[in-house]
């Protein structure tokens, strides 16, 4: 998990910004850094008021930093029996939100470290292995 100038074009749409150039985490937030970069493209955004963050601690604080992100589990799936392939994937499926799990699993979203734990205990609960399909270097932005 090293840290290095973030990587502005996996930045999510719509990411929260934070204009506030006196907060103490502000050189390592990738909110503030993502409002620095001018990289944003919505003529209306989001952001964190800074009334609300004060001091050495921010409840939106997300350090830059970079993680092994997972794309689609299409794969895990075809070792999976017959009658297992649906309570798994309604267990996932009940976890993300329908969109976003299907997102995930067809790769149109990156699994992050914390999401691809998750996804391997389930398939563990029924037995199984998790294959990712494809894994990347990236900022975790989530």
């Amino acid at each position: 998990m090293n840290k290095r100038e973030p990587q502005y074009e996996t930045m999510p749409e719509h990411y929260l910004l934070c204009f506030n150039d006196d907060c103490a985490l502000a050189d390592e937030c990738l909110h503030r850094l993502a409002a620095r970069s001018g990289q944003q493209k919505d003529e209306v955004v989001t952001a964190v008021n800074p009334v609300r963050c004060s001091g050495k601690s921010c409840r939106y604080y997300k350090p830059n930093k970079v993680a092994t992100m997972a794309y689609s589990m299409k794969d895990s799936f075809h070792e999976v029996k017959a009658d297992h392939i649906a309570s798994l994937r309604n267990t996932l499926i009940h976890h993300f939100g329908r969109g976003s799990y299907y997102l995930r699993r067809n790769g149109l979203r990156p699994i992050t470290p914390k999401e691809q734990q998750y996804i391997s205990s389930i398939f563990h609960k029924f037995g199984y292995e998790t294959k990712f399909d494809r894994m990347e270097e990236e900022t975790e932005w989530l």
